[in-house]
């Protein structure tokens, strides 16, 4: 694969010089045909994710353009391998060299460094691969090569950095979550991207308008609909004097939250007979999760171990095939820390951000939720 070429590319009449990546992946004995992937463009002048601007030009002078990464091929093994994988081993070499450099000579207190690869490889192939064609009918070695190929891409993207542990740095690596691969192919429900029918209009709550032949279109009939699963794990009432279309009287809304709390326990997925929900709680109860508030749905839920799609539609517990599971990492390392511990203490992401703001020795924040770490430290900090 080959990266940094300027070129121009129009967008509504604009033209701009523009980085692209290009990889060759067939010629033909007689240069007759070929097949050529061509990366999406990135506009060479776009400074507008960078603050101050000043450091866009130098870095790109430094370490040179941003290179575009591919998130084809979750389906096809010879793009995984010869375009997806390819093109984030570029990115992680540009944006390690780019903090190196600005480490070495802006001489910065603190770096944040967030790297995408394994999160879009999870999302593009690995969690296909119980489940959907075509890696569910191929060797399992094959899916499970390209996502330790991920984590060694990222093993060699932190070994980047670790020298400067001998010059007083410490290092924390940590991740937002891991990611499930699903033991089966589950009912649509607690999907984050839209609104969720289909077990809603089995149990009765949800009714979709019909065209002139009967058939289902894709709206809401909210005359006959008393309540809808958006937003991952939430269920909303369609109610009266809050929502626009509201036909639920609010004197009723307590005693429908308790109906589909019933129903969604008693709810079984149709090909396993499984139950496929695994807690429901009203908003107010919700807080004992952090999953409540005026924003928030009336009722929130979790899918059942097993019935996972991804993350986020279960528990923080939750486990999947192949040992995947949501559970995070949290590693430390350097001036500050203890070395060879592990904690039984069981490690929050809001709990990050007062730990990094002791070791800089800096005020945490007045409205923090977490709490430091101290079992990792050394007695001095």
């Amino acid at each position: 694969m080959v990266s940094g070429i300027i070129d121009n590319a129009t967008k509504k009449g604009l033209t701009k010089p523009s980085c692209r990546s290009y990889k060759l992946l067939e010629l033909s004995p007689d240069g007759k045909t070929l097949r050529l992937w061509i990366s999406n463009a990135l506009d060479t002048t776009n400074k507008m994710l960078w603050q101050p601007s000043a450091l866009y030009d130098e870095v790109i002078a430094h370490v040179g353009p941003v290179p575009p990464v591919s998130l084809i091929g979750g389906e096809d093994p010879e793009l995984v391998e010869k375009v997806f994988l390819p093109s984030w081993d570029i990115y992680c070499q540009w944006q390690a060299d780019s903090i190196a450099y600005l480490l070495d000579n802006q001489h910065f207190d603190a770096v944040f460094s967030h790297l995408h690869n394994v999160d879009c490889a999870g999302h593009q192939l690995w969690h296909l691969a119980k489940t959907l064609a075509p890696w569910k009918d191929t060797d399992e070695k094959v899916y499970q090569r390209f996502i330790e190929r991920v984590y060694q891409q990222t093993d060699a993207y932190l070994g980047r950095f670790l020298h400067y542990l001998d010059e007083g740095y410490t290092i924390l690596v940590v991740s937002d979550h891991g990611l499930l691969v699903g033991e089966n192919v589950p009912p649509i429900l607690g999907e984050y991207g839209g609104l969720n029918t289909q077990v809603m209009e089995d149990l009765g709550y949800t009714t979709l308008k019909t065209d002139e032949n009967g058939q289902k279109i894709d709206e809401v009939d909210w005359e006959k609909t008393t309540a809808v699963q958006i937003r991952s794990n939430y269920v909303y009432v369609n109610l009266k004097g809050r929502d626009k279309h509201g036909i639920v009287d609010p004197k009723d809304k307590y005693d429908l939250e308790e109906k589909i709390i019933s129903d969604l326990y008693n709810y079984r997925d149709p090909r396993t007979g499984k139950r496929v929900v695994g807690i429901a709680l009203r908003n107010k109860d919700a807080i004992i999760l952090d999953a409540s508030g005026p924003e928030c749905g009336d009722i929130f839920f979790t899918v059942e171990e097993g019935f996972n799609r991804l993350h986020g539609d279960g528990l923080t517990t939750a486990e999947g095939y192949f040992e995947t599971s949501v559970s995070p990492v949290f590693i430390a390392s350097g001036k500050g820390i203890k070395s060879q511990f592990t904690t039984d203490r069981v490690i929050r992401q809001v709990d990050v951000t007062p730990t990094i703001a002791l070791l800089l020795g800096t005020r945490i924040p007045a409205q923090c939720e977490g709490a430091p770490i101290y079992q990792i430290f050394k007695s001095e900090v």
